[in-house]
């Protein structure tokens, strides 16, 4: 789903927490850059991006400025004197200043600044369509934030005795609480340390590819594959890395990460009978993974032009067809077997020929670019060692 389209959620306000001293990161959090942001700068950007006007920035710590950082994103920010007693006073804060027609608030600690727009979607539409008390994003059956909560609950949370902070009040709601799936790990992500952060950058390198966690949870938690479906994509995965590094060897610019990915989740929509190409693609955007969609809705069929640049799409077209279940098969063969068993109807003899044709103009390629024969590159037909 993209989110260049963004929805109003009028009646909803996002508060962000970001009053803290940062004293085990030994930087000062909210103006940390993160890439071409500052942390602040894209905690805010995450609910712009979904259509959330009403923002609310509590600081404290070095308030003035957080304050001059945020005056051009136009949103509110209020102050909390009470910032060194810790976090619940920010929340406490927040919520004092949640506007009269408020129906739900988020609450999100600035040092989580990655998360993914899709999943403050996803938490506004659960909420839009049922309404829970609590509504948590949850990544591979772990809670993470940013947490939704129901406007219904701010005189609780204000009367609350500060025990355990924000989580043990809410903890009292639980019966009433949903639970969100998302393949977004950024939900858990804490940037509390200089690790921490140095993960956060490099994390930003291939910002749109899902991690080796996030693609778990996708496959097994989300979609619930088959086992045999599982092992044949990662089966294609082994062979598109091995493609794709001698390409890379002789000079073609592949983003070998995304090759990887995009190979070990084209079929996360196999188990449905139809288009199975263009719903894991549209799945994968729903989810936030916009940059694999085009590879993975064009597995099946591609357009290809005689001239067009080896790209990343060929390369898990081309190891899609070199594997038949979790074993390596002559391309040939495959195809021969293809014809055979749909000889009596003349559409799908045309598109399986059309397939054929592409898939060996992309072999004669690639072995025309590395010097090498796709036996050499990729290993003899038989079983995978599973090793890239």
């Amino acid at each position: 789903m993209s989110v260049t389209a963004v929805n109003s959620h009028a009646a909803i306000t996002a508060v962000i927490l970001a009053a803290g001293l940062s004293e085990r990161m030994g930087r000062f959090k909210p103006l940390l850059p993160l890439g071409t942001k500052r942390t602040i700068e894209r905690v805010v950007g995450l609910f712009q991006a979904v259509g959330i006007d009403d923002i609310l920035v509590v600081a404290g710590h070095r308030a003035h400025e957080v304050c001059r950082a945020i005056e051009p994103l136009n949103i509110r920010a209020v102050i909390n004197p009470d910032y060194r007693h810790g976090m619940f006073t920010s929340v406490l804060t927040g919520i004092r200043e949640l506007p009269d027609q408020c129906s739900a608030f988020f609450i999100h600690p600035v040092d989580i600044p990655l998360v993914r727009p899709q999943t403050v979607q996803h938490l506004t539409t659960a909420f839009e369509k049922k309404p829970a008390t609590v509504l948590y994003p949850a990544f591979g059956g772990r809670r993470g934030h940013p947490t939704l909560i129901s406007a219904r609950l701010g005189p609780e949370i204000l009367q609350w005795n500060g025990a355990g902070g924000l989580r043990a009040c809410l903890q009292r709601h639980d019966a009433n609480s949903l639970e969100v799936p998302v393949a977004d790990e950024a939900v858990l992500l804490d940037l509390d340390t200089p690790v921490d952060y140095s993960r956060m950058q490099a994390r930003l390198i291939n910002e749109g590819v899902p991690s080796e966690a996030e693609c778990r949870v996708l496959m097994d938690k989300i979609q619930d594959l088959p086992a045999s479906i599982a092992i044949h994509s990662r089966a294609v995965s082994v062979v598109a890395q091995r493609l794709a590094r001698a390409l890379q060897m002789a000079g073609v610019a592949l983003d070998l990460e995304l090759v990887s990915t995009a190979a070990l989740l084209h079929d996360i929509s196999r188990t449905r009978k139809k288009d199975h190409a263009d719903i894991g693609a549209d799945l994968l955007e729903y989810h936030g993974f916009a940059r694999l969609a085009p590879i993975v809705r064009a597995h099946m069929d591609l357009s290809l032009k005689s001239d067009s640049p080896v790209d990343e799409i060929q390369v898990v077209y081309l190891a899609d067809k070199l594997v038949l279940g979790d074993r390596r098969v002559d391309l040939e063969q495959r195809f021969a077997r293809q014809m055979e068993k749909y000889s009596e109807d003349h559409c799908i003899v045309e598109a399986i020929a059309r397939r054929r044709q592409d898939a060996r103009h992309i072999r004669d390629r690639v072995e025309r670019m590395t010097g090498r024969s796709i036996v050499a590159i990729t290993g003899a037909p038989g079983p995978l060692n599973g090793e890239a």
